[in-house]
C-alpha cells in the first residue's frame, strides 16, 4: 500500500496528476450527491463560453444570401462593414480547432476534462514506472507533455461514441445564450442594411456580436443599442438605439 501511495505521488509529474484526480473525484462525488454545486465551481460554465464564442464568432459569411428581415421584407445585405466584421474563416483559432476535436460542445465539457486527466494520469503512471523519469527531479513535469498530447486523442476517440449518441438525442451542447433584450455598444456605425458589429457583457465576459439596424436608421459608434431580434438565418441580430431616461 505504502510503495502503490508513493508511486502515485513520485516523481513530481505523478504528484501533480494524482492531486488533479483527487479534485476531479471531489467534483463527481459532490455532483452525483448534489450537495454544494453551487457553491463548487471548478469552471463547468467554461463549456457555455467556448459555445457562445464559437457561435458568435462563426456567425458571419460574407456570401450575399438572400433573408428576410424584421419586417418581412427581402434583402440580400450588400454592404459589410469589413473592418469589424468576423469573417467565418477567421473566426476558428487554433484553440478553438483544438476544442471541436475534443468534442467540446458535443459532449459535457466535465466529462471530457475528466478523462482527458485520467488518461494523462496513467500515462504518466505508466512512463515513471517503466522508465528511468524519477531520476529527473523537478524535471520530470515535461513527461506531461506527451502523455497530455495522446491523452488527447485517446479522450477524442473514447468519446466520439458518447458524442454521437447525445447528438441523436438532440444534445446541443450547453445551453445557448439569449441574446434578445441584451443592451450592449456600438463599435462601428451602421445605417440601412450595412452589418456592424456591436459589444455586449455576458456574464462578465464581452461578446461582440454582427448586428443590422432594425429601422434602417443610422446607429453611431458608440451609442448604447438593445437587440430586438435576430435574423432567420440567424446570422446577425436586430438592434435600436437604447432609450435612456434623460433622453429627450
Amino acid at each position: 500500500m505504502t510503495e502503490l501511495l508513493h508511486s502515485f505521488f513520485y516523481p513530481l509529474s505523478n504528484a501533480i496528476m494524482s492531486g488533479f484526480m483527487i479534485v476531479i473525484l471531489i467534483y463527481w462525488l459532490f455532483s452525483f450527491l448534489g450537495i454544494g454545486l453551487g457553491e463548487l465551481d471548478f469552471g463547468t460554465d467554461f463549456g457555455t463560453d467556448i459555445d457562445s464564442d464559437i457561435d458568435v464568432d462563426t456567425h458571419v459569411e460574407t456570401d450575399t444570401q438572400p433573408d428576410t428581415n424584421y419586417h418581412g421584407k427581402a434583402s440580400s445585405y450588400p454592404e459589410l462593414d469589413d473592418n469589424h466584421v468576423t469573417h467565418e474563416n477567421e473566426g476558428d483559432g487554433l484553440f478553438i480547432r483544438f476544442l471541436k476535436f475534443m468534442n467540446v460542445g458535443k459532449v459535457p465539457f466535465m466529462l471530457i476534462l475528466s478523462t482527458l486527466k485520467f488518461f494523462t494520469w496513467v500515462g504518466s503512471l505508466i512512463t515513471t514506472q517503466f522508465t528511468p523519469v524519477g531520476n529527473w527531479g523537478w524535471k520530470s513535469v515535461f513527461i506531461l507533455i506527451p502523455c497530455f498530447i495522446v491523452g488527447a486523442v485517446l479522450t477524442k476517440y473514447a468519446t466520439n461514441p458518447l458524442a454521437r449518441f447525445l447528438s441523436k438525442t438532440g444534445y446541443q451542447g450547453e445551453e445557448r445564450t439569449e441574446f434578445l433584450g441584451r443592451s450592449g455598444r456600438m463599435i462601428s456605425t451602421i445605417s440601412k442594411d450595412k452589418i456592424g458589429s456591436a459589444e455586449f457583457i455576458i456574464e462578465k465576459n464581452p461578446i461582440r456580436l454582427n448586428v443590422i439596424s432594425q429601422s434602417g436608421e443610422e446607429i453611431k459608434y458608440g451609442e448604447s443599442v438593445m437587440i430586438t431580434d435576430e435574423t432567420q438565418d440567424k446570422k446577425f441580430y436586430y438592434v435600436t438605439k437604447e432609450v435612456t431616461i434623460d433622453q429627450n
